[in-house]
């Protein structure tokens, strides 16, 4: 088994988890499908952090059955992920993937009244598309670290095409909106512990 996740504090709350799991990890965004070599045959749960479209709250854990976006439309193996939304205890959503941070609570019922999707992320339809190409049997989970009730700081421009992260532009965020910053943060580590807690189950 090998663990795709997004680096940074993703990844290290992977790694921190799960020291001896084969943990591979990959850029944010379009940037994901970079993939390095894999292991042939090899399965890959792809694990990370989310915002919820609908009525999730932070922490609640996911497994897509699909994931889509503008130009894609994508169904994930069906037995492979309802084998492990009952290990994990989680709902099967359908997912919706953008090019940025979604920080407002109007964009995201936009988006869900688009795509009827329940979650939002930057990496889901990249990842699908090349694994699938490369025959690699594959299950998405997710981790919602931000929910649809409230507005976040202003960081939808801070990871680029590349997969960076512009940590001056979060900073400058943060500084703009302190409240805001606080929540958020608080947010994201609740949901990055619960990260670790899935990284363990399916690693397992």
């Amino acid at each position: 088994m090998t663990i795709l996740v997004p680096r940074g504090a993703e990844a290290r709350a992977v790694r921190q988890r799960t020291p001896n799991a084969t943990v591979v990890e990959i850029a944010a965004g379009a940037a994901s499908a970079q993939l390095p070599p894999l292991a042939a045959g090899e399965p890959v749960v792809v694990v990370g952090l989310c915002g919820a479209l609908g009525d999730l709250r932070v922490g609640d854990v996911v497994v897509y059955r699909r994931v889509a976006d503008e130009q894609h439309d994508l169904t994930l193996d069906g037995a492979s992920a309802e084998a492990l939304a009952a290990t994990l205890h989680a709902p099967l959503v359908d997912a919706w993937c953008v090019d940025h941070v979604v920080t407002t609570v109007a964009e995201r019922r936009a988006l869900a009244a688009r795509s009827a999707a329940s979650v939002v992320d930057m990496e889901g339809t990249h990842l699908a598309a090349v694994l699938a190409q490369r025959g690699i049997p594959f299950a998405i989970v997710r981790v919602v670290s931000d929910d649809a009730a409230r507005d976040l700081p202003e960081i939808e421009n801070a990871v680029g095409a590349d997969g960076h992260v512009d940590a001056l532009r979060i900073a400058a965020a943060f500084v703009r909106a302190p409240r805001a910053a606080y929540g958020f943060v608080r947010d994201v580590r609740r949901a990055l512990r619960r990260l670790g807690d899935v990284a363990v189950s399916v690693s397992g």
